[in-house]
């Protein structure tokens, strides 16, 4: 039996798993207001993502920059998620008044 690589993930999926987001349709509602790319382009949430892409989630106060370094499986950890990624950037956005 020879290993295989596993399935790309959708990009709501994998920020859910990862634990960058409290659930798979908050993930899904960041994909759709642009506040996600994926290897600076804007994701969609069924986009197909794979180890090595770099992910960038935009919050109300922060820029999150993560490299995949591996897939997660379907039941994770919060601290095992951690070392699924490398944070390539974390910073304090000012908010914009309105």
């Amino acid at each position: 039996m020879s290993a295989q690589a596993p399935e790309p993930l959708r990009v709501d999926v994998l920020l859910h798993r990862l634990c960058l987001t409290r659930s798979r349709s908050e993930a899904k509602a960041a994909c759709e207001a642009g506040a996600v790319t994926l290897d600076g382009k804007r994701a969609r949430p069924s986009d197909s993502v794979t180890a090595g892409k770099r992910i960038a989630v935009k919050y109300p106060s922060r820029l999150l920059e993560v490299e995949l370094l591996e897939l997660p499986g379907k039941s994770v950890s919060k601290k095992a998620a951690r070392d699924l990624y490398r944070v390539l950037q974390d910073e304090k956005v000012r908010d914009e008044p309105f």
